[in-house]
């Protein structure tokens, strides 16, 4: 388990330090933002709906609804 932990960190350290990774992260990051951001804003409008804390049923409900349907 230590070996896999070993080669893992190694390898994710020199893909962080390669240019290429750094420039392919960057535009991922970019394409992904504004998908993240809607959603977020979704959950935040669905946790005003119903309250996680209370009714977490319902609120579980409304994030489903808000994230799956087709607009």
């Amino acid at each position: 388990m230590a070996l896999l932990k070993t080669l893992l960190w190694k390898a994710a350290q020199r893909l962080a330090s390669d240019p290429r990774m750094r420039e392919i992260a960057a535009d991922a990051y970019d394409k992904a933002r504004p998908k993240v951001e809607e959603t977020a804003r979704q959950i935040r409008d669905a946790a005003r709906e119903a309250s996680p804390l209370d009714d977490p049923t319902e609120f579980a409900r409304n994030v489903k609804k808000r994230l799956t349907r087709k607009d």
